[in-house]
């Protein structure tokens, strides 16, 4: 089965501007939303996993290239450099700006999220 991935600049809010208090790390159980919302009101959330690309944990206030493994479809449109919001329930955290979108065909792709960090990717 493929997983879609995303790339993305994701950038933390400062815990001081209603961010975190702690850092993300490897394995974060993301909530994305593409900007569509439910009867104009209540945004769609994405369920993702992420991995930092270069790093194993990103502190409030920093930036770094993530992997998003997609748990949901993707909106049908979005452009290519779209803005994705980092939600923690109602709260926004971070924003990501997506990159690109591959996909992985290995089995289990987050049973070794080092492995992760790296692989060669399908466009």
């Amino acid at each position: 089965m493929l997983s879609v991935v995303v790339r993305l600049e994701v950038d933390l809010a400062e815990s001081e501007r209603g961010g975190r208090k702690r850092p993300l790390r490897d394995g974060y159980r993301a909530s994305l939303s593409f900007g569509r919302r439910r009867r104009d009101i209540e945004p769609i959330v994405h369920d993702a996993v992420l991995v930092f690309e270069d790093v194993d944990e990103l502190a409030p206030g920093a930036s770094a290239i993530a992997r998003a493994w997609m748990f949901d479809e993707l909106p049908r449109r979005f452009d290519d450099d779209a803005v994705v919001a980092l939600l923690e329930r109602d709260r926004i955290v971070g924003r990501g700006r997506v990159l690109s979108i591959h996909e992985d065909e290995t089995p289990q792709p987050l049973a070794d999220l080092q492995a992760a960090k790296s692989r060669e990717l399908a466009c």
